[in-house]
């Protein structure tokens, strides 16, 4: 068998075709038209086969047969045999992809998933801050941190890890949704330093969003909240609750890139 031969036979029965019905289609594009058993001695199929060759060939519209005794088959023109072979998998492929990104997910999304997470919870503002530093720390492509709340001893905090990831290369954006009341404007342009910063301003003193979040390379995520809303600026006022997660940071991820986008640079 010739090199060309061998490709068509791997390629047609990479397509589907059984031993004996690519060499029964090859034999009729070769030589021509010819009987059930002019095919089984060219080929050396069983006599007691070859009819279920024919009929499988003919099912896929790979061949024909002519009316007559004895019946003569022939090849369809391996043109139009391509064009109809991939219409159908273009169709199959339509099918599945409306299965998988419809049927399928509408039941992913709604399932209930039951997940073992690991959760840290941190008490006081210096641990706070050793906790998102060290995350920072080993960020390898992107730290984002939102901050609803920030006073000067964070920044004191932040400078030395945001500086040494974005020497490393990593991409590091800061997010503030800026309120008066909870936000120092000191402090966030000294980050500007250290890291892209872009602004939201909030649209009164009684809007605010009193947490912070700091996202790394879509893996871990450490949530700030305050105890109390009516101390701010007390750094043992907070409570942070470290997640490592992909989905959940996943999430995270989205709406800061969302937010970013609206924000304004400085």
């Amino acid at each position: 068998m010739s090199r060309i031969d061998e490709n068509l036979h791997r390629i047609l029965k990479d397509h589907g075709l059984t031993e004996y019905e690519i060499k029964t289609y090859l034999k009729l594009v070769f030589d021509g038209p010819a009987t059930p058993f002019e095919i089984s001695e060219s080929v050396q199929i069983p006599y007691a086969r070859v009819y279920g060759t024919l009929e499988g060939l003919e099912k896929r519209r790979w061949i024909r047969a002519r009316p007559g005794r004895p019946v003569v088959y022939e090849a369809n023109p391996p043109r139009s045999v391509a064009e109809l072979e991939l219409e159908q998998k273009q169709s199959e492929m339509v099918a599945f992809t409306n299965l998988m990104k419809q049927d399928l997910q509408a039941i992913y999304e709604r399932r209930e998933v039951v997940k073992n997470i690991s959760l840290w919870v941190i008490h006081g503002g210096d641990k706070i801050a050793d906790k998102i530093g060290e995350i920072v720390s080993t960020a390898k492509t992107r730290a984002y941190l939102q901050f609803a709340i920030l006073i000067p001893k964070d920044v004191e905090d932040l400078r030395a890890p945001l500086k040494a990831a974005r020497e490393r290369g990593v991409s590091v954006k800061i997010l503030s949704f800026v309120n008066p009341r909870f936000v120092d404007q000191k402090s966030l342009s000294l980050l500007s330093d250290e890291a892209e910063v872009g602004v939201i301003q909030e649209p009164n003193e009684e809007s605010p969003k009193p947490y912070n979040v700091c996202a790394v390379d879509g893996r871990d995520t450490v949530l700030t909240y305050l105890w109390n809303l009516e101390t701010p600026n007390e750094p043992g006022s907070r409570i942070a609750f470290r997640l490592s997660d992909e989905e959940f940071a996943g999430v995270m991820d989205r709406y800061f890139e969302y937010y970013w986008l609206k924000a304004r640079r400085i």
